[in-house]
């Protein structure tokens, strides 16, 4: 083929608790379903490309990941291509030429030279922008049944079986801070102690002390993580990480902090460093918190009309108990018992 257009695709992966699923999109005019991407733009490079169609597409902005060194899987049915010109930027895990039939950018049959990039969501819950396309998250049993392109099944089975490792080695492991870990149980220490000997009727002097140490925490928090990044599991420990996450939770007064750290949170949950029902907690809180919507996981709960205690509305509810077991939390019912049995 004589004509050839250089475009850009990006096989957007995302975590589920421990299980990993590739996002499709289908497609409005050759149907199915396939990975988010396109032609580039007039005078843009293929990493600007991958990032702009995936958002169109999907609504998701992706974490660009650097090429591995991966090979494709000996049966991907393309063959590597030479890039028209020198734009590849580094971010592209491979190019390859696609026949591609007539489309918008030309009448008749000719050849993709195609950026093949590779990207995570690391909040697949979270907020996202208008899509232009059904969207859909699938596992690698989903994808083979899928009405989609033998190459994005080929290529989505390997890379949803090589990627989660690739992210976790690539997180930084620093070595071990007890130190910050001691700080870290303290501060929680502190702050359940406060709160689990609240009295029912909270006043002036109460609030204000309630205040000082929420603010203390989120204060001392924002300069460890301003430091060290967020404070997971391989720089404090499976108890530091949680006491870390609390003090997030407990962030309240400041919620461009909360939506700053809720990103690293999600990408230390991406990489195995943090525990996933730590970021549906604190997705809940922003949710709730920000009257930015509903939340997905039922976590925050608001004092009923005939009391007690019940869940702030909930996305999807019938399918809250499944994205609460993902997460590795009880069923809402049972939580929402246990709520109700302690009154905290």
């Amino acid at each position: 083929m004589d004509v050839s257009h250089e475009t850009a695709s990006v096989y957007l992966l995302a975590r589920f608790g421990s299980l990993w699923r590739l996002g499709v999109i289908e497609h409005p005019r050759h149907g199915g379903w396939m990975v988010p991407g396109g032609h580039l733009q007039r005078g843009e490079r293929p990493p600007q490309a991958a990032v702009r169609e995936t958002v169109e597409e999907t609504g998701y902005r992706p974490r660009l990941l650097r090429p591995a060194g991966h090979s494709m899987p000996p049966d991907y049915p393309h063959a590597p291509a030479r890039p028209a010109n020198a734009t590849v930027g580094g971010t592209a895990w491979w190019v390859v030429g696609i026949p591609a039939g007539p489309d918008g950018q030309h009448p008749q049959r000719h050849l993709h030279i195609d950026h093949i990039h590779v990207a995570v969501a690391d909040r697949p819950y979270g907020p996202t922008t208008p899509r232009a396309h059904p969207f859909r998250w699938v596992t690698a049993r989903e994808l083979e049944p899928l009405d989609a392109p033998v190459d994005t099944r080929i290529l989505g089975r390997a890379l949803l079986d090589t990627v989660p490792a690739t992210v976790t080695a690539r997180r930084p492991s620093p070595a071990r801070d007890d130190e910050l870990r001691r700080e870290l149980l303290r501060r929680r220490d502190a702050d359940q102690a406060f709160r689990n000997n609240l009295p029912r009727t909270i006043d002036e002097e109460t609030a204000a002390r309630w205040a000082e140490i929420d603010e203390g925490n989120t204060a001392w928090l924002r300069q460890v993580i301003d430091q060290v990044g967020w404070p997971g599991r391989a720089l404090c420990g499976e108890n530091g990480a949680d006491a870390a996450w609390l003090l997030a939770q407990h962030a309240d007064r400041q919620p461009q902090l909360q939506e700053a750290w809720v990103e690293l949170l999600a990408e230390a949950v991406t990489a195995g460093d943090a525990e996933p029902r730590h970021l549906a907690y604190l997705e809940d809180r922003i949710a709730v918190h920000a009257c930015k919507g509903k939340q997905w996981f039922g976590t925050q709960h608001r004092p009923a009309p005939g009391g007690g205690y019940e869940p702030f509305p909930i996305h999807d509810p019938g399918g809250v108990d499944h994205r609460r077991a993902e997460q590795g939390l009880e069923p809402l019912s049972e939580a929402t018992k246990r709520i109700n049995g302690t009154n905290t």
